[in-house]
């Protein structure tokens, strides 16, 4: 005679799964929304799907996503290949200064804060000693230092502005050039800059050392068969013209795999040019980047940052900009006004006019169709 079943056994047998309640769903760290959610590639943590509402050169901050990738340490740390953690790490101390180092890890962006962060004396002006607040902007720098609003507007006020761009400053060692001297024009790139086109790739071989041709030849074609796969001859050509500068003489391209130092180039380019943000077209993650070159993430970032390193690139460097970003890229239009660092598209249509004249700007920002 079978055994009698226990009212235990019966409820084992038919009890479900619990329905997952909305405190498992996963939420977003920073909002708490839990639709259309991804995970940082810095700590792992959900976060909104948002990068792509971000507008290029807006500076909103309406994205969860792209605020703590660009306003933590904690993404910073990632980026640029430091080891351990964060909050212990010697090597984010010292990026900046210690009012930013402040903010940057213990702002509302971040999933973590810093604990017991350094404390700093207050930015001030070193014109009236208003305290001025690093991370909020508001304010002009120079080589006679920092100045507030008010005071920037007095200390040029009625002045003819003197322009100079600041990708194109003088060499201190040299003598400074006559105030007569006339300035070329800043120029963008077009097909009449360029009629003839870019260097072919044997063109580009000559500038290689001989030494270091078979590895140049390795590194553009695992490029460019990624460029054509991924990305647009755009970044396929500067692929190649970058993979110039990193096969020269006493460059390291020459120890390790070809496959990681393609993957630096790209990632190095893409960096340059915010090949990660979701506004643009194309776009990759850096995740995305490495596994199409077949590398760990830490590889390429190596790899990438001995070159910006080396060659002094940083985000939207003009030399290494693409051309169809070039007119965008708010570092052409980067002047010094009376010493002064501002946009020029920001200034006044006189102002941009008097920069325009001096040869300083190849056109006058307020006079183009929006």
């Amino acid at each position: 005679m079978p055994a009698k079943k226990t009212k235990k056994a019966k409820k084992a047998k038919t009890s479900r799964p619990r329905k997952p309640s909305p405190q498992d769903r996963p939420a977003c760290g920073l909002c708490g929304n839990t639709k259309n959610l991804t995970r940082t590639e810095c700590c792992g943590n959900w976060i909104c799907d948002d990068e792509h509402e971000y507008a290029l050169f807006s500076y909103a901050r309406n994205s969860c996503y792209r605020n703590h990738d660009r306003f933590t340490l904690c993404a910073a740390h990632y980026h640029e290949g430091h080891e351990g953690r964060w909050q212990d790490c010697a090597d984010c101390r010292e990026m900046c200064e210690t009012e930013m180092y402040v903010w940057l890890g213990t702002n509302e962006y971040n999933f973590e804060v810093l604990e017991n962060p350094p404390a700093y004396e207050p930015t001030r002006c070193d014109g009236c000693g208003r305290v001025i607040v690093l991370s909020e902007g508001g304010y002009s720098q120079s080589s006679e230092g920092r100045f507030c609003g008010e005071c920037t507007a007095k200390r040029h006020g009625g002045k003819l502005p003197d322009f100079r761009r600041l990708q194109q400053q003088p060499d201190p060692q040299e003598p400074p050039a006559p105030e007569d001297a006339e300035r070329p024009p800043l120029r963008l790139v077009s097909d009449e800059d360029e009629p003839e086109g870019p260097a072919t790739l044997e063109e580009l071989v000559r500038e290689v050392p001989p030494a270091y041709r078979d590895r140049y030849r390795e590194i553009v074609r695992l490029t460019d068969a990624f460029c054509d796969e991924h990305l647009d001859d755009e970044y396929k050509q500067f692929s190649r013209e970058l993979a110039v500068e990193v096969c020269q003489t006493d460059s390291p391209a020459l120890k390790g795999k070809p496959e990681s130092w393609a993957a630096g180039v790209v990632y190095a380019l893409g960096r340059v040019n915010f090949l990660d943000d979701p506004s643009q077209t194309p776009h990759m993650k850096s995740a995305e980047v490495a596994k199409g070159f077949g590398i760990s993430t830490g590889t390429m970032q190596a790899k990438a940052r001995t070159i910006m390193e080396s060659l002094d690139l940083v985000p939207l460097e003009p030399a290494w900009t693409l051309p169809s970003r070039l007119e965008d890229n708010p570092m052409v239009w980067m002047v010094l006004v009376n010493g002064v660092a501002m946009d020029i598209r920001t200034a006044p249509r006189e102002v941009q006019v008097a920069a325009y004249e001096q040869g300083v700007i190849p056109y006058i920002p307020a006079d183009r169709p929006k």
